[in-house]
């Protein structure tokens, strides 16, 4: 008989929560009582029982492997084992026991499931995310929608942390579905910072801008408001340079406004001077210069040079 995570399942709407920890005994019991039904006089088989009971699971797993070697082909019996695996912390066993497993009866889904989803909640307590990861990996192999509940911040870290953007933004996005509302706005700073370090400026300052609209004083806030600027510096160049005129004036609209990040307001007013340049806009365009002239003064940077030499031309033709 295989263990069933349904009912439990939908008593917590779906999701994988952090209080089936606690479920464990209750589906050992529940283990134990149902393949003792099933194993007859099976002297290995009664003594693992005895120890399970006893809460003894190395002695339990013992005596399920003698159990298999001595010929049982009963699938019960390996279910036993592949439990027992996981319940000692043996990952990679209780996988191979699972495969063979499933591979003669599906029935057992539902147990493996469980058993590699408390193998990965375990393995985060211990500090251990590429132990977790492997455990969640094999349970969304089996179950593809899966809900992982307080296990996706942790995980989304991790793949974030190994390079894997794409699998760690899937991660964050369920955990933003998933958990509840105050846990939000972290999630999507970090997602913020994550797309931001992966190239996608323009989908990073959606987030950072969710961030700040749900906490203007949140822990993150100035953070969040430099790399929005920054991001947005880095779109008014590029779509300056793709012709995106309009784009590229909203975007260094965005830096001006939030007065960061400092060391690049100059060139953030000689950009949006050199826009509204090439869209006719002169007078406004003479105004941009003069304030890199204001902002440069003190470094005597070349971009002051650049500065001077265009409102020369707006002025004099030159």
């Amino acid at each position: 008989m295989a263990i069933s995570l349904d009912a439990a399942t939908r008593r917590r709407g779906g999701a994988v929560g952090a209080d089936t920890a606690r479920d464990a005994l209750t589906l050992a019991v529940f283990v134990l009582a149902a393949v003792s039904a099933c194993a007859g006089g099976d002297d290995a088989v009664a003594r693992g029982d005895r120890a399970w009971a006893d809460a003894d699971y190395p002695a339990a797993l013992a005596e399920y492997r003698l159990a298999l070697r001595e010929g049982s082909r009963n699938p019960e019996i390996v279910a036993r084992v592949a439990h027992a695996y996981a319940e000692v912390g043996r990952f990679e066993e209780a996988r191979q026991a699972y495969e063979r497993l499933l591979a003669r009866s599906s029935e057992y889904v539902d147990q493996a499931v469980y058993d590699y989803v408390r193998l990965a909640q375990r393995a985060l307590e211990r500090g251990d995310r590429f132990g977790a990861a492997g455990a969640v990996e094999a349970a969304l192999a089996l179950r593809p929608g899966l809900p992982l509940a307080q296990l996706a911040p942790p995980l989304a870290r991790y793949y974030r942390d190994t390079g894997d953007p794409e699998r760690a933004l899937g991660l964050y996005e369920q955990a933003l579905a998933q958990l509840p509302a105050d846990s939000a706005p972290a999630l999507l700073f970090e997602m913020a910072l994550l797309l931001e370090g992966d190239g996608k400026c323009g989908d990073a300052v959606a987030y950072y801008e969710a961030y700040r609209e749900r906490l203007p004083r949140g822990a993150h806030a100035r953070e969040a408001r430099w790399h929005t600027g920054n991001c947005a510096f880095q779109l008014a160049q590029r779509a300056h340079e793709e012709g995106r005129l309009g784009d590229a004036l909203g975007h260094v609209a965005t830096v001006i406004g939030l007065g960061v990040p400092e060391d690049k307001l100059d060139e953030a007013w000689f950009e949006r001077g050199e826009i509204l340049f090439e869209l006719g806009r002169k007078e406004e365009a003479l105004e941009a210069y003069q304030r890199v002239l204001d902002l440069t003064t003190a470094r005597g940077a070349q971009l002051g040079v650049k500065a001077e030499r265009r409102i020369e031309q707006i002025r004099f033709g030159s």
